[in-house]
């Protein structure tokens, strides 16, 4: 290990992530895009799963709770955010998960095989030699039929990107501090950006960047602005590495911005002349249209490449489970909007179906399947004609980010929720976040973290045991307002009758039951209870 490389670890102990998880690097996602290319990879109840880059942990913590028979290395080099993820880890009680303090560059193959490897926002940020190790051991230690999944820094976006890093570098580099020298490197793109010649390129690199560089999260600006290393790359530069390494391209975790339709008919027909049937050819040239300063990658072993079909299979769809959230669109001209993704989708009578019960099962996925014979109950067409138009919606809402997709179903409890569970291991963590001193995000069922909770949630996290109904949880939130632990207002009023507070209660710890089912936070054992029906009285479990 170099000086370079300790004196980078050193800068992430001093000012560490919140280790938080990565939707589209989740084993389940990573899993079923290969499925969607052609490609088998390995089940999930018994995987191993290799983190490289991992912090405390926050990005594989999860997928040891959804998969407790699995198996899963988490490694990096900042000593502090590792023995901050091993006291959690031990103190929530998993025990199929393992953080490793050390160099990346250290590893080998006596590592073991694993079937996932994750290495999300390290590549661009290390040394040259830790960058060829991340290569390295993502050949040697990959499993035949395992996946990797690599995220770096891309041109021609950084390009313009550059002009900003070297800006705040040049003021604020060296400093006595990362504060000191992240205040000084705003004020050198403040000035930049307020003598900037009027027209000019650097003009508009100032004005695309100045919100981010004024607001942006002090810890987001110093790692990736003020940092020693930050090495961007072109697409088709990356994969020659990988192919050095015995690595081929299997697609982005993203897979919409693999596909040239989601740019016109008229550009798409432009990009597929051009590229000649080269799928990463078309990828480079699309990186150029979108100015493209960020890609999630994923590679497989050399031998696998010949059976990749980017062109997807209508029979591998059909196992497929999907989730989504629709919304009309704001104007109202017959077109809903996806909540997560923003992207609209153009209805029609078997659509709309397939919105209507995917609304109606979110945040559980349905299956293709399901959603054939729902359409096939109320069409009158014949039912190849039925399963051929639901597989086309299900194309169009795939290749357009349109809804989320997995091999195996992501379940919920239906509501209304009477008892509301939150696994054992989210419990825990969000009682220790309370201690201020464990660097973790929650979680959700979909690999996504809970950014804020408001105080009521806070409150009501760790103790959704499923051993307490509504009512309950009421009066320990009444105990609290007793106690002046908690306020409610209203109109901007502070709430003192006793009425006003019982309603304030009611409402909120209804609401707040309502939120995390629908992010997706409670256990699918949740209890429920008849539409419009009280809670059944439970004599079989006591709260905690």
């Amino acid at each position: 290990m170099n000086a370079q490389t300790e004196r980078i670890a050193k800068t992430y102990d001093d000012l560490p992530y919140i280790s938080g998880c990565f939707p589209q690097s989740a084993p389940e996602h990573l899993r079923a895009v290969a499925y969607l290319f052609g490609l088998d990879a390995p089940p999930l109840h018994q995987a191993r799963v290799l983190d490289l880059g991992c912090a405390a942990g926050g990005n594989v913590i999860p997928f040891a709770t959804r998969y407790p028979q699995a198996t899963v290395v988490g490694v990096d080099l900042p000593a502090v955010q590792i023995e901050a993820g091993r006291r959690a880890i031990e103190t929530i009680g998993l025990s199929n998960i393992t953080l490793r303090q050390g160099s990346i560059a250290d590893l080998d193959a006596s590592l073991g095989q694993f079937d996932y490897i994750i290495c999300h926002g390290v590549y661009s940020w290390v040394p040259d030699d830790v960058r060829e190790a991340i290569l390295r051991v993502a050949s040697e230690c990959l499993s035949p039929e395992g996946v990797a999944y690599i995220s770096y820094n891309t041109y021609p976006g950084w390009k313009a990107k550059e002009v900003v890093r070297d800006a705040m570098m040049l003021r604020g580099g060296g400093r006595a501090s990362q504060e000191e020298g992240l205040a000084y490197a705003r004020g050198m793109i403040d000035f930049l950006h307020d003598t900037a010649q009027p027209g000019s390129l650097l003009e508009k690199i100032m004005d695309d960047n100045i919100q981010m560089v004024r607001h942006g999260d002090a810890c987001y600006l110093n790692h990736e602005y003020l940092e020693l290393c930050n090495s961007p790359c072109y697409f088709r530069e990356f994969l020659a590495k990988a192919a050095h390494r015995g690595l081929s391209y299997l697609a982005e975790a993203e897979i919409a911005s693999m596909f040239a339709g989601n740019h016109g008919r008229h550009t798409a027909e432009l990009l597929l002349n051009e590229c000649a049937g080269e799928q990463v050819v078309l990828e480079q040239l699309m990186d150029f249209i979108n100015n493209r300063t960020f890609r999630e990658t994923l590679l497989v072993h050399d031998k696998r490449a010949d059976q990749i079909r980017y062109r997807l299979d209508p029979s591998r769809l059909v196992s497929l489970h999907l989730a989504g959230r629709y919304v009309p669109q704001p104007d109202n001209d017959g077109r809903w909007q996806e909540v997560h993704s923003g992207r609209a989708v153009a209805t029609g009578p078997d659509t709309q179906q397939v919105i209507d019960a995917l609304n109606e099962a979110w945040p559980a996925t349905v299956a293709v399947e399901a959603l054939v014979r729902r359409v096939a109950s109320v069409s009158r067409q014949a039912a190849e004609e039925v399963e051929s138009s639901v597989l086309k919606i299900v194309y169009s809402l795939i290749i357009s980010n349109a809804v989320r997709f997995r091999l195996e179903p992501v379940i919920a409890p239906p509501r209304p929720i009477a008892y509301p569970e939150v696994p054992a291991v989210l419990r825990r963590l969000a009682e220790l976040r309370v201690s201020g001193d464990v660097p973790l995000t929650l979680f959700n069922a979909w690999h996504e973290c809970l950014v804020t909770l408001g105080p009521v949630e806070q409150k009501l996290l760790p103790l959704l045991d499923g051993g307490r109904d509504i009512n309950a949880l009421g009066e320990i939130i009444g105990r609290s307002v007793a106690n002046d632990e908690l306020h409610f207002q209203r109109d901007g009023k502070l709430l003192v009758q006793p009425e006003d507070i019982a309603a304030a209660i009611e409402e909120n710890v209804r609401r707040s039951v309502q939120w995390f089912a629908e992010i997706a936070t409670l256990a699918a054992s949740s209890e429920t209870a008849p539409a419009g029906k009280p809670a059944p009285k439970r004599r079989d479990r006591k709260a905690q």
